[in-house]
């Protein structure tokens, strides 16, 4: 008998799945209507939604049209019902949280940086703690956007960058917490973030980010591809030259030593040296929007075209490995016309023919926060498709009549 219970308990843990997904998609909508679109009972759907109302999920939301008869009741997803957070820890040390409702309003941020992993956890958990401090709404859902490649498991393999190796993250944290923790790249939840923005309809999105590092993700059908080790996409460590400058990871001429804002600077200061240019006082941080504001500058534009050959070579690679449909690209970079003209010439010249066409490419929707946007946009979907992680939600589940 236990295995017929498992069947009618995942029976009822997919249909309250269902409905609660159809009030989201379909918000403000009635009963009855959700009913036809799940294609169950109306009584099974009435069920659901009032174990959802008294979950403080879902609420009603006035009368809505008739064309004869009573007047249905709407229903919506009640605003500020269950909490989610984020944060992103960048690839210098800086973490920037957020607290959203399961609608996608923002409760509060938080910033503050990080000095070495031994202190990671405790100041995870102590940003994660003010954001959630006075708030009455159940905290469901944690998501931290990590920096380097992290494991399934949520461990930090690799952050070249800061020097990190091998930190455990989630497991600490969520023993710490008691809620569910989940971590991504930041780069792979940024790329969500901009396929959740876009929603255009494309199959598999190649995002591409160039700030202080050089990262890229995929999202295909809704999905993060990390592949079997969470390092797929690790686009910064594509050799483009393999005489060229020593990179942290022990290699040379990554992508990421030429096209980052260390290696733009390198570049420059180089050029200095050489008496091509006459002043070049900036550090790191600035010099990508100084490059775009002298563009005009022969010399500072040929680097402008060298950089965009160097992505180019990279993203034609990927592809025409992989056939992504959507290429977005996120960096200052992209504000310089001269480098998206020639960045957009040197893809289209050399990615192969596609039967279906060619690929898109797009400068970013999202800049600031997008790493954010992405984790909370991931987190909603997470609840919504699993959401039976929620304490409350679980134990009403199980009160379902089969």
């Amino acid at each position: 008998m236990r295995p017929v219970r498992a069947d009618n308990d995942w029976i009822r843990r997919q249909n309250l799945n269902l409905v609660l997904n159809i009030i989201r998609q379909h918000q403000p909508v009635s009963r009855a209507k959700a009913s036809r679109i799940a294609g169950l009972s109306r009584s099974t759907v009435s069920q659901i939604v009032s174990h959802l109302i008294d979950a403080g999920v879902v609420a009603e939301a006035g009368m809505g049209g008739s064309t004869g008869g009573r007047q249905p009741i709407l229903l919506h997803i009640a605003p500020g019902s269950r909490l989610i957070c984020a944060v992103h820890v960048d690839d210098v040390g800086i973490m920037r949280g957020r607290i959203e409702d399961l609608t996608g309003n923002v409760l509060g941020t938080a910033s503050g940086s990080v000095s070495g992993t031994a202190s990671l956890v405790s100041s995870l958990a102590q940003m994660i703690g003010d954001l959630q401090c006075g708030r009455d709404s159940e905290l469901v859902l944690v998501v931290l956007a990590l920096p380097g490649v992290v494991s399934a498991q949520g461990t930090i393999l690799s952050a070249v960058n800061l020097g990190w190796k091998d930190v455990d993250v989630v497991a600490p944290l969520q023993s710490k917490l008691g809620v569910t923790v989940l971590s991504q790249n930041a780069t792979g939840l940024a790329g969500y973030g901009e396929w959740d923005a876009r929603r255009s309809g494309a199959s598999t999105l190649l995002y591409v980010r160039v700030d202080w590092a050089v990262g890229a993700s995929m999202v295909t059908e809704n999905q993060l591809y990390g592949g079997l080790r969470g390092s797929a996409c690790e686009i910064g460590h594509m050799v483009v030259d393999p005489n060229g400058w020593l990179c942290r990871c022990g290699r040379r001429g990554c992508l990421e030593t030429l096209a980052s804002r260390p290696g733009v600077g390198r570049r420059l200061r180089m050029l200095k040296d050489a008496g091509s240019l006459s002043r070049v006082d900036l550090t790191d941080d600035a010099v990508f929007e100084w490059v775009v504001r002298n563009e005009d500058n022969p010399v500072v534009s040929r680097v402008l075209i060298d950089i965009a050959a160097d992505m180019a070579s990279a993203i034609t690679n990927v592809l025409n490995l992989l056939g992504p449909d959507l290429v977005v690209v996120e960096s200052m970079l992209c504000a310089s016309d001269l480098f998206w003209e020639e960045l957009s010439r040197i893809v289209f010249a050399q990615a192969l023919p596609f039967p279906a066409g060619k690929p898109e490419l797009a400068r970013a929707l999202l800049a600031e926060g997008s790493v954010l946007n992405g984790a909370t946009a991931y987190a909603r979907h997470y609840f919504y498709e699993q959401a039976g992680l929620c304490r409350g939600l679980l134990q009403l589940h199980e009160g379902l009549q089969e």
